[in-house]
């Protein structure tokens, strides 16, 4: 029995090709970034919330009041729907529908940002257990780059060390 659980372990750990968890957190963190230097940009005393553990969506309320773009705005909207799809990858094992959740958000991402997406340029060396190339990035991965440099753009932020993450 405790093979059996350690293999599954084993499994569900172990990264697998097509799997968005990996860039859906990540993004998401790069995301709540933005959004923190965001509001020390744009409050008088953003020191005040120094230790207020606020979460995601407090956050994103937060900038989204401070804002002067519409809290209805798409890319307020498709950050919402991100945060919902990484709460669902890191407190599911097995969420139900995600690829249609996936599909729903890629298509609100490109629909609303009048940008289609790219056709794959990058390629892995072959598609597991097809012997073919794929795509190095999924749907998603290419939509969640869009809704970034949107929400920089959005934000009036330069793209460069002040907003990338420390240790790139």
């Amino acid at each position: 029995m405790a093979d059996d659980s350690f293999d599954r372990y084993l499994k569900f750990i172990t990264p697998v090709w097509g799997d968005p968890t990996y860039s859906i957190l990540k993004a998401h963190l790069l995301v709540e970034e933005l959004l923190r230097i965001q509001l020390r940009r744009v409050l008088p005393h953003p020191e005040a919330l120094s230790g207020s553990r606020l979460t995601f969506a407090q956050l994103l309320a937060l900038v989204r009041a401070c804002s002067d773009v519409s809290p209805d705005y798409w890319c307020w909207v498709a950050v919402a729907k991100l945060n919902k799809l990484r709460n669902m990858l890191s407190h599911e094992a097995a969420p139900t529908n995600m690829t249609e959740k996936l599909d729903e958000y890629v298509r609100y991402v490109v629909d609303n940002s009048g940008v289609p997406l790219p056709v794959p340029g990058l390629t892995t060396s072959q598609n597991e257990g097809h012997g073919q190339p794929a795509a190095m990035y999924l749907p998603v991965d290419m939509a969640t780059i869009g809704l970034y440099y949107a929400l920089t753009g959005l934000l009036r932020m330069p793209i460069g060390p002040s907003t990338a993450p420390e240790g790139t």
